[in-house]
């Protein structure tokens, strides 16, 4: 059959070749529908290939992670130059023509087809109304109407308003979607997954975590409830556009109170592994179904997907071999150098993921100097066996796109707006779910494990940056601030944040920061940054459990240690005169300012570019307001998100797509 859809005109099915057992299948449209429907292993390898729709490095398996996690004070890649391109998604400064919009577009409506072809095709199979097979083809069903949602819902987070079908192109009159308002959709997918959830099977009973399950279709309900609830940017004529949300919105969080309880009310996952161990067991290619994941994409082994190669220390290599077992990685899903200082003390997140140090290509621990942090969630080397001196990009490690820890703050939140605060009759239980992810975020400091407290805007502050520290790296962080419309706010103080540490004033901006981040004035000025940053180098690891020691799981390469990651330490401190092993670096991620231009980094500079960003010209800080860049206001002015300029996050839709449908689509938001 050709598919006469504009979205996948030209494109051939994907590949589904795969390591994994539930994804090693030809690929099923090959089939004609009646003997594919007639069958039920046939009608399984069809869901399969809605699943290996997943697998694409233009979304799941490489640039969700990278390309389009857009930044924020968490997730950040660098930028050095001050002029406009056409594909910089991450600093808000891209254009139709934007390489990787298409891909990912197409990547997305294909497996949107693909689903849409099996809801349409299993009611109407024999065995659908079969005593033995029904059942079976029930939950298929359920599981292709799951996935449709998912690709749905990152859709509309990259482009708003999308063009929206639950019928494959065979049973439309025309072939271009219809172009829908988001809120429409995600309503039509929540009543959707209404329908199936219920009777869909425990994941611990059809097959585990690597398949959709009852527990993960009541979870994609509550995400889906709380976008369509939340705050988005709108179109507004010829402007960037303007934040709002439903009049119903509360109606929303409603069912992500209810959806969430449930998937918390049936105790299938806990977080009983300490978190570390959640992502190396998945480095290891261990599947555990009653734990924090709840719904992790089937990579196949070596063969798809780049988690981990995209993530940890860089590790690099000569003529693409390197010198230890676990092969090259390029690291490139980084985070803000400045995030490690905002965890509380004890926090077992924070070593763990900000990793400061990298393998060159003799193989020797080097520090870090540049401007970002390396994301240690996932990492090749917490691989025990290693993936090979030659191995490269695709790693095969799952990704959990799902997790009950989103699950738990995703309740508290959706309680919270739903009831005012905590006080009311889910308040207990809302306490409970946040207390549940401090325990595993503190396990040796349970007074940290207190009840959330305050106003509702204190309590929502309270979850979202519960949120910062558990998410790092999983496209998470800008969606949360956007969906309560706080992201244009961040972006600005992100940007002010890294600029005052070039500057190092301790003036009245650097002040106004820190109240911003900790609610006192005094922190980023005082003792949270170390002066200089005392090393060794390429020393053996001693064991798991320090940040100095942070080599999960194991112990081949050596490490960098740090004296003071985090504490300012002055030369003449007796902690660096008692350690004379221990050098200063020559650079490192905290020297901020570029002595030959006379002002911060590049880096610093031009990494929110397309918001807010140094203009060499006239020696200010601006920042865009509806296309034209102005002054942008300082810190100490305490900008509100109303008062700010609205942040441009919504993506263009790709060039090729408005051309072929023939004036039925048309780019908003100011883009030309």
């Amino acid at each position: 059959m050709k598919l006469r859809n504009i979205f996948l005109s030209g494109l051939s099915v994907l590949a589904l070749a795969s390591c994994s057992d539930y994804l090693d299948v030809d690929a099923p449209s090959k089939n004609e529908f009646d003997y594919v429907y007639s069958d039920r292993s046939e009608i399984e390898r069809a869901l399969k290939g809605v699943y290996a729709a997943m697998l694409s490095n233009n979304t799941y398996g490489a640039n969700f992670l990278v390309s389009f996690q857009l930044n924020s004070d968490v997730d950040f890649g660098t930028s050095t130059t001050p002029y406009s391109t056409s594909s910089n998604f991450k600093r808000f400064d891209c254009d139709p023509d934007g390489s990787q919009l298409l891909s990912a577009w197409t990547a997305q409506y294909s497996g949107i087809e693909r689903a849409n072809i099996l809801v349409d095709q299993i009611p109407q199979s024999p065995l659908f109304d079969d005593r033995e097979d029904g059942e079976a083809l029930h939950q298929m069903l359920g599981e292709a109407k799951v996935l449709r949602a998912i690709f749905y819902h990152d859709l509309i987070w990259m482009f708003g308003d999308v063009p929206f079908s639950l019928e494959p192109t065979y049973n439309m009159d025309t072939n271009i979607y219809p172009m829908t308002d988001r809120t429409e959709i995600l309503q039509a997918l929540i009543d959707d997954l209404k329908g199936v959830a219920d009777d869909l099977a425990f994941a611990a009973d059809n097959g585990g975590v690597e398949r959709v399950g009852k527990e993960m279709a009541w979870a994609m309900i509550a995400r889906l409830a709380l976008t369509a609830g939340g705050y988005s940017l709108r179109p507004d004529g010829n402007t960037y556009g303007k934040m709002e949300r439903p009049d119903n919105y509360k109606e929303f969080y409603a069912t992500a109170m209810e959806y969430a309880g449930k998937v918390i009310e049936s105790g299938t996952h806990t977080l009983s592994k300490p978190y570390y161990q959640v992502f190396v067991d998945e480095c290891n290619f261990i599947v555990t179904n009653n734990d924090d994941p709840i719904f992790e994409i089937p990579f196949g082994s070596e063969s798809s997907g780049r988690i981990g190669y995209l993530h940890g220390p860089r590790c690099q290599d000569v003529d693409g071999v390197t010198v230890h077992k676990f092969g090259k990685t390029n690291s490139a899903a980084t985070l803000s150098s400045l995030y490690r200082f905002m965890f509380e003390e004890g926090d077992a997140r924070r070593d763990y993921v900000n990793q400061l140090f990298y393998y060159n290509t003799t193989g020797a621990a080097t520090l870090n100097t540049g401007r970002s942090t390396y994301n240690g969630k996932w990492s090749k080397l917490w691989n025990k066996s290693g993936m090979g001196t030659e191995s490269s990009e695709q790693t095969g490690i799952n990704y959990p796109l799902m997790r009950y820890a989103d699950v738990l703050l995703m309740f508290a939140e959706a309680v919270n707006e739903v009831e005012n605060g905590l006080s009311g009759a889910h308040g207990a239980a809302a306490q409970e779910a946040y207390k549940e992810v401090r325990r595993r975020a503190f396990p040796n400091n349970p007074e940290k494990v207190t009840d959330l407290t305050g106003s509702k805007e204190d309590i929502l502050k309270a979850i979202l940056d519960e949120r910062k520290f558990e998410f790092a790296g999983e496209n998470m962080r800008w969606r949360d601030l956007v969906r309560n419309n706080l992201y244009n706010q961040q972006v600005f103080y992100s940007f002010w944040r890294h600029y005052q540490r070039g500057m190092g004033d301790d003036d009245e901006n650097t002040e106004a920061v820190s109240m911003y981040d900790f609610g006192t004035p005094d922190r980023w000025n005082s003792n949270l940054l170390p002066e200089t940053m005392y090393i060794l180098s390429n020393v053996a690891n001693e064991g798991v459990g320090s940040y100095t020691e942070a080599q999960f799981p194991n112990s081949e390469l050596n490490v960098v240690k740090i004296l003071n990651p985090y504490k300012r330490i002055p030369s003449n401190d007796p902690l660096v005169t008692a350690n004379p092993t221990f050098r200063a670096a020559n650079d490192s991620p905290l020297y901020w300012f570029d002595d030959n231009a006379g002002y911060p980094r590049s880096e610093i500079l031009y990494s929110y570019y397309g918001y807010i960003h140094y203009s060499e010209e006239e020696n200010i800080i601006v920042i865009n307001n509806n296309g034209v860049y102005q002054m942008a206001p300082q810190p100490s002015a305490a900008p509100t998100p109303e008062s700010l300029p609205v942040l441009r996050y919504i993506l263009p839709i790709p060039r090729t797509v408005i051309a072929r449908s023939y004036g039925a689509y048309q780019n908003q938001y100011g883009y030309r």
